[in-house]
């Protein structure tokens, strides 16, 4: 464990005032009116604690203090969910997809990618050991608050969380994913809003979950979702497109076997 003789008086000064904080982030602003020096002085400081894992960038402008009881490493992964409000400098934004299925309970799989939705396209960077990718969508739609450690974050909720998986399957493990979390939270979702949240969707997104929903054993909630339906679209976007069926009903092209949509349900 590296201790104080590891470190000279400027970068003591930060640690120790970083430590009392709750937050562990700040910016370059925060680190200039601790030590009160100059934008040289305090660039230097960062750059030696960055060194030692001690202050872990995000971008420009933006760190995270790493506190001893990280360890050597600096590993501080518990801020995965926590960094993202700094990441998007103000923007709206939620977590979501993969990530909030992980949050919400619909899926046992422990993302290794924290999925921020926004409105304005951003590349990818990796941080406190998560790698971070923002999905562009032109309406956010449904979003909580949730507190990570007293730092609050936009989460998608329940029912937009489906709503974006049958979006963008790709990015909550295909429709067979979407399938499953829905089965999962057939307790908790709150029917009426999954189904207002319609009225806002693709005519794709709707099919989709109409026939997921009567798959699954719902047919009482794909009120509303039927209709007609000009011309046929994919179910799994993003899957095969060599063999596959036709649902009329939906308007869908079923390139995803019934079997392997509903494997999850032998264990239940």
């Amino acid at each position: 464990m590296q201790n104080a003789m590891n470190f000279g008086e400027m970068e003591l000064r930060l640690i120790f005032s970083l430590e009392q904080k709750k937050d562990h982030l700040f910016s370059m602003g925060d680190a200039k009116r601790i030590l009160g020096s100059s934008d040289a002085s305090v660039w230097n400081v960062l750059k030696r604690l960055m060194k030692k894992k001690r202050v872990i960038r995000l971008q420009r402008g933006a760190y995270l203090f790493a506190p001893l009881r990280s360890g050597e490493d600096g590993l501080w992964s518990e801020d995965a969910f926590r960094v993202v409000p700094s990441l998007v400098n103000g923007s709206d934004y939620y977590i979501g997809f993969v990530s909030a299925m992980s949050y919400w309970g619909m899926t046992e799989q422990l993302p290794i990618v924290v999925y921020v939705a926004l409105k304005r396209q951003k590349r990818s960077l990796e941080a406190v050991q998560a790698r971070f990718v923002f999905v562009r969508k032109k309406r956010l739609g449904d979003f909580v608050p949730v507190s990570f450690g007293g730092t609050m974050a936009n989460v998608s909720s329940v029912e937009q969380t489906i709503w974006d998986g049958l979006s963008f399957p790709e990015y909550c493990l295909g429709i067979a994913g979407v399938a499953k979390a829905v089965w999962f939270m057939r307790k908790t979702i709150d029917w009426q809003k999954l189904l207002l949240l319609a009225k806002d969707e693709k005519s794709a997104v709707r099919r989709r979950l109409g026939y997921l929903l009567e798959l699954l054993g719902f047919k009482k909630h794909t009120r509303g979702l039927e209709g007609e339906f000009v011309g046929y679209s994919w179910l799994e976007p993003s899957g095969q497109k060599r063999e596959f069926e036709y649902s009329k009903k939906w308007g869908l092209k079923l390139n995803a076997k019934t079997r392997d949509l509903l494997e999850f349900m032998e264990g239940y």
